[in-house]
């Protein structure tokens, strides 16, 4: 693999483990078990009862973030030991933090105190009412602000998969209604996360300041290689540009279908998703470009055919 034309890519949070693709790279379960006794012995005791099947706290929203990103890290960990390097990497949504740590930005405990203190404070900032986030496939972004104005709701499209494919987050029975009559508009396919914060929806710029305030001691480094911000593509390299995209990515909408195409314009012929599924990888099917996308699976292949990188 070439050097110069890899991304790694880090997904958000997980809500099944059933792909687990990471589980065929070498070293890989015995160096993600070490990070989750980390992890426990620094953020979360219960993390040290983690397994796939019995105990994987997948109803857990918090825990489900720690544990994708512990596995996102020792996935990268593992490509860069058998010389996989990339020129860019970018975090889709809560991935930042994986960037960050694969980046050499922030320590494991340090990308582990950030996903907290993200979730702490956007949870204290909202008032009592539930919210939620979902995803419509088959419309476009006018076919749903019709919707979203006609119906005036509540919602915000926060970020853009591909031409047809779009996240909302909002207020819960705002999304559920915009599901709804977007399913009898044609969308092809419709579902409701089961996160209880609206990401990236711009209600959450309070809970951003907050987390900037509670994040200011912690050390950001420079980045190894740049990051590529969802948000408007810009490459983050320096601490200060780091620590300030950590806390714009909390209440800005992304795009990845953009980014997918600035990647693609900038060289990039190999993207790497560094996670426990496959679902980014399955996405884009739906993108434009002439590149390979592995995941951590077909990834591992190539390493072991190839040892000596």
């Amino acid at each position: 693999m070439s050097p110069a034309t890899s991304v790694f890519l880090f997904p958000a949070f997980i809500n099944s483990y059933s792909e687990n693709p990471g589980l065929t790279l070498p070293g890989f379960s015995e160096l993600f078990d070490r990070y989750i006794q980390q992890a426990a012995d620094s953020v979360e005791p219960k993390l040290a009862f983690f397994d796939f099947h019995s105990s994987n706290f997948l109803e857990d929203e918090l825990l489900t973030q720690y544990i994708t990103f512990l596995y996102s890290c020792a996935a990268s960990t593992i490509l860069r030991n058998n010389s996989v390097h990339p020129r860019f990497t970018t975090g889709y949504s809560m991935g930042i933090y994986a960037a960050f740590f694969d980046g050499g930005s922030v320590s494991l405990e340090t990308g582990l105190m950030l996903i907290r203190s993200a979730y702490q404070s956007l949870i204290s900032s909202l008032d009592n009412e539930i919210y939620g986030m979902g995803a419509i496939i088959g419309l476009s972004r006018s076919d749903i602000l019709n919707i979203i104005d006609s119906r005036c709701l509540n919602v915000e499209i926060t970020n853009q998969n591909a031409s047809h494919s779009f996240v909302i987050s909002g207020l819960r029975n705002n999304i559920e209604t915009l599901l709804f009559y977007a399913h009898n508009e044609g969308a092809l396919h419709t579902r409701c996360f089961n996160v209880s914060i609206p990401y990236h929806h711009s209600l959450l710029g309070k809970g951003a300041k907050q987390f900037e305030e509670s994040i200011s001691h912690l050390e950001i480094l420079p980045s190894h290689n740049p990051v590529i911000s969802l948000i408007d593509q810009k490459q983050c390299n320096t601490a200060w540009e780091l620590r300030q995209e950590v806390v714009r990515n909390l209440f800005n909408p992304l795009n990845w279908l953009k980014t997918n195409e600035w990647l693609i314009k900038n060289g990039t012929t190999e993207i790497i998703e560094c996670g426990p599924s496959k679902n980014l990888a399955k996405n884009a099917k739906f993108l434009p470009g002439n590149y390979r996308f592995y995941t951590l699976d077909k990834i591992s292949s190539q390493i072991k055919s190839n040892p000596c990188g």
